[in-house]
């Protein structure tokens, strides 16, 4: 049997990932986005709290999920702006994969958070996937030292360095997070 992108998407929304349930407090906020670009804005925040979601509950982004964004980032691109709209989509997606791909060789990311970046990066052109990157990356910081702290209860910084080795961080959730504050500080994608 053959799975169509549709059917992706909606497996992506069942079992374990029910922890979608608690982003649909920002459904009344995508009611009302800025621009033109209404459903592009719309399936940006959607896929962005689907790739948290998987990560948080399988620690993995797919790859059928990163290539969908990517693909309706570039479909989005094309239909609200043509083929200029589509090139600063390809360069906002490899933007975001390049910048993401430096922390990914330093061993900070896996493969699919590079992915994932840049897919998303398509929906915003070269400098939107810049301002999302270091959202991501401030997002990161802040949730990384949450975890720190909710994982060993230290009370110094040298305890942290001491205990933070061996601990993981679902590095989806400051994709998204990014996301989301990108969208927000911006009124919409672009």
């Amino acid at each position: 049997m053959r799975t169509t992108p549709a059917s992706i998407l909606l497996s992506q929304l069942s079992g374990p990932n029910w922890g979608l349930l608690p982003a649909c407090l920002f459904l009344p906020w995508l009611a009302f986005p800025q621009g033109a670009n209404q459903g592009g804005y719309i399936l940006f925040v959607l896929l962005a709290l689907l790739m948290a979601s998987h990560d948080l509950f399988n620690r993995r982004i797919p790859n059928q999920l990163n290539a969908l964004a990517a693909i309706c980032g570039l479909t989005a691109a094309a239909l609200y702006g043509g083929a200029p709209a589509l090139g600063q989509a390809l360069l906002g997606g490899l933007t975001a994969f390049g910048l993401m791909a430096i922390f990914f060789f330093c061993g900070a990311v896996g493969a699919g958070d590079v992915k994932a970046l840049g897919a998303l990066g398509t929906f915003l052109g070269p400098w939107g996937a810049l301002e999302l990157f270091l959202l991501t990356v401030l997002a990161g910081g802040a949730l990384a030292v949450l975890r720190l702290v909710t994982a060993k209860g230290l009370k110094s910084l040298a305890a942290w360095r001491l205990h933070g080795r061996g601990l993981t961080m679902p590095y989806g959730l400051a994709i998204c997070t990014g996301a989301l504050i990108r969208v927000a500080l911006q009124g919409g994608l672009r």
